[in-house]
C-alpha cells in the first residue's frame, strides 16, 4: 500500500485520510445528536408520568396546571436547579473512563490495520511485537543435545592429531617387528643347536669313560665343595656374555641385509632408467608418512630431506 503515496487515487494519501477522518467525525456528531434527542424524549415522558402520579396522590381536585410559557411569580425565589430537579435539563457531563476505553480500542484497531502510524515507528512498534532474533530462546523446553555433534567429534583437531600419532607409532612398530623376530629366531636356533651338540657328545661316549667321569666328579665334589658356587656364577656370566655377543651380531647382520636390499633396489631402478623402462616407485620405495607438524621451516626445501633415487 505504500508504493505510490503521492497519487491522488491512492487509498492512504494525506487528502484521503483527512477526508475519511472528517466523514467519521461528522457521522459521530450526528449519532451523538440523535442519541441526545432520544434521551430528551425519554426524560420528558418520564417526567410527565411522574407528574400524573403526583396529581393522583393530592387530595385537592381543583388543581389547575400552569402553562409552560408562564413566568414565575415575582415574590418567589429564583431556583437555578429547577430543571435539574424536574429532570428536564440535559446533563452534558461525560464519562471520562468510558471515553478513554473507546479511544484506546480505536487506536488499537487503527494500528492493527496499519492506518495509525507515528513518525519513525515501524510495524513491530505499532503492533507491539518483537522479532525472533530480539527474543532470548527458551532453552528449558528444547532438547539438551547439541546440533551436529557427530560432525563436530569427527572434525575435532585433537582427535585427528591423536589418530595421526597412533598411525606413526604403528608404522614404527611394524618396521622394528621383523628385525626383533629375526633376532629371536636366530637366538632360539643357536640354543637348540648347542643343546643338540651336548646331547650328541654325551651319547657318543663309552660306558667306561662315563664311570671314570663320575668318579672324577665325586672327587671334585668332595675336594671343592666350597668353590662350587663361585664356578657356577662364573659360568652363568660367561653364558650371558656369549648370548649378548650373538644377539648383537644377529642385529648387525639383519641391518646389513636390509642395507644390501635397499642398494640392490636402487641399482635396479637406475639400470631400468638407463634402459628407458618405467619404474613403479610405489612398489619399490616404502611409503613415508608426511608429517603435519615439523620443527623446521619449509622442510621440503631442506637439503637433508631430499631423497636420492
Amino acid at each position: 500500500m505504500n508504493i505510490l503515496p503521492k497519487k491522488r487515487w491512492h487509498v492512504r494519501s494525506k487528502d484521503n485520510i483527512a477526508r475519511v477522518r472528517r466523514d467519521e467525525a461528522k457521522a459521530a456528531e450526528e449519532e451523538k445528536e440523535r442519541q441526545a434527542r432520544i434521551k430528551l424524549a425519554e426524560r420528558e415522558t418520564r417526567t410527565e408520568l411522574l407528574r400524573q402520579k403526583a396529581r393522583e396522590r393530592l387530595p385537592t381536585k381543583d388543581f389547575i396546571p400552569l402553562a409552560k410559557d408562564e413566568a414565575p411569580a415575582e415574590n418567589s425565589h429564583i431556583n437555578f436547579f429547577q430543571e435539574v430537579e424536574d429532570g428536564v435539563a440535559e446533563s452534558k457531563s461525560t464519562n471520562k473512563e468510558h471515553e478513554k476505553e473507546v479511544k484506546k480500542e480505536k487506536e488499537k484497531y487503527e494500528k492493527q490495520i496499519g492506518y495509525l502510524t507515528y513518525l519513525g515507528q515501524d510495524t513491530n512498534e505499532a503492533l507491539g511485537k518483537r522479532n525472533w532474533y530480539d527474543e532470548v530462546p527458551d532453552r528449558s523446553l528444547n532438547d539438551t543435545t547439541e546440533v551436529n555433534m557427530k560432525s563436530k567429534i569427527r572434525e575435532d583437531p585433537l582427535r585427528i592429531m591423536k589418530k595421526f600419532m597412533s598411525n606413526t607409532d604403528n608404522t614404527e612398530k611394524k618396521k622394528s617387528e621383523p628385525i626383533h623376530k629375526a633376532v629371536a629366531l636366530s637366538i632360539e636356533s643357536l640354543k637348540k643347536k648347542s643343546k643338540k651338540g651336548k646331547r650328541s657328545s654325551c651319547s657318543d661316549e663309552s660306558p667306561h669313560k662315563k664311570k671314570h667321569k663320575k668318579d672324577k666328579k665325586r672327587l671334585k665334589k668332595k675336594k671343592r665343595k666350597h668353590s662350587s658356587d663361585t664356578s657356577i656364577s662364573d659360568n652363568s656370566e660367561d653364558e650371558q656374555l656369549e648370548f649378548e655377543k650373538k644377539r648383537k651380531l644377529e642385529i648387525l647382520r639383519m641391518e646389513r641385509l636390509k642395507r644390501e636390499k635397499e642398494e640392490r633396489v636402487r641399482s635396479e631402478n637406475l639400470l631400468a632408467k638407463l634402459r628407458g623402462e618405467t619404474v613403479n616407485k610405489d612398489d619399490n620405495v616404502p611409503k613415508v608418512v608426511k608429517k603435519k607438524y615439523n620443527d623446521q621451516f619449509n622442510p621440503e626445501i631442506a637439503k637433508q630431506n631430499y631423497r636420492n633415487n
